[in-house]
């Protein structure tokens, strides 16, 4: 009885492989046909477990290959996103803090009063510090992040030196709020205190930027590229400052002209 219970469970689990066996069995009563029954019982428990071992490995093989495929997957994934992500940091640092902020400078140096006037100069002063402000910025946080998480290397010099510009440019940031009025008695002094500032930060940038593109994977490519631009805005200033010469020059003579026919015609 409990043979042909078996039996019958097996069959309805399995009704496609056994049914021919099973409709013989049914149609069978003699002692000879269950002796028989039993042992093909046997031998399909037999298949079935072989059928489950073999199930189960391939199904482990399978994870396991799913497994080494994440795993070999994964650092692929990471360095990938890890690269773009230096390629992003080094980008906006050198189009932010070391191209836009140069050239907000020259705006303020050359357009505000002498050798040209320009009535919109503050304006793109104002505009040019800030985005570059704003893009160099991010790229330092990407730095610190990539940093923290990807064990970027970053020499100790570099990484103080990162930090030293960020302080430095927030500050002058800032002088849009804190400048004091044209006609305050420490105006002067502000002016002088912006001005050097300004200054220094754009060597501190060109030094900062340089350090890290040597921490690069491709330094002779980024070398190159920053070199580039900033021999171009090198150029744009000495000419410019050539040209403030210039009219320094021709100033001064006018002036001595003036004052020598003062003292000649009284």
């Amino acid at each position: 009885m409990n043979s042909h219970c078996i039996y019958m469970i097996l069959s309805m689990v399995f009704p496609l492989q056994y049914s021919i066996t099973a409709q013989a069995s049914s149609c069978s009563g003699g002692l000879s046909d269950l002796i028989q029954t039993e042992r093909g019982i046997d031998s399909i428990v037999a298949d079935v477990m072989l059928q489950m071992h073999a199930s189960t490995s391939l199904q482990s093989s399978n994870s396991t290959g799913v497994t080494i495929n994440l795993r070999s997957w994964k650092p692929h994934h990471f360095r990938h996103h890890h690269h773009h992500l230096k390629n992003v940091h080094g980008v906006l640092i050198i189009i932010g803090w070391g191209t836009m902020l140069p050239i907000g400078v020259m705006i303020a140096r050359y357009f505000k009063n002498f050798p040209m006037t320009w009535k919109e100069w503050y304006s793109f002063h104002i505009m040019f510090q800030g985005i570059g402000y704003t893009l160099g910025t991010i790229g330092w946080g990407i730095g610190i992040c990539l940093e923290n998480t990807f064990r970027l290397h970053i020499s100790k010099a570099q990484r103080v030196l990162s930090i030293i510009v960020f302080i430095c440019t927030t500050i002058q940031m800032l002088a849009i709020f804190w400048q004091p009025k044209k006609e305050a008695e420490h105006r002067r002094c502000w002016e002088i205190y912006h001005h050097f500032l300004g200054y220094a930060v754009i060597v501190l940038i060109i030094t900062n930027i340089f350090l890290g593109v040597n921490d690069e994977g491709q330094a002779e490519k980024w070398r190159w590229a920053y070199g580039v631009i900033l021999g171009v805005l090198a150029l744009i200033a000495l000419a410019l400052e050539t040209y403030r010469w210039i009219k320094s020059n021709q100033l001064r003579q006018s002036i001595e002209l003036t004052n020598s026919n003062m003292y000649t015609f009284p």
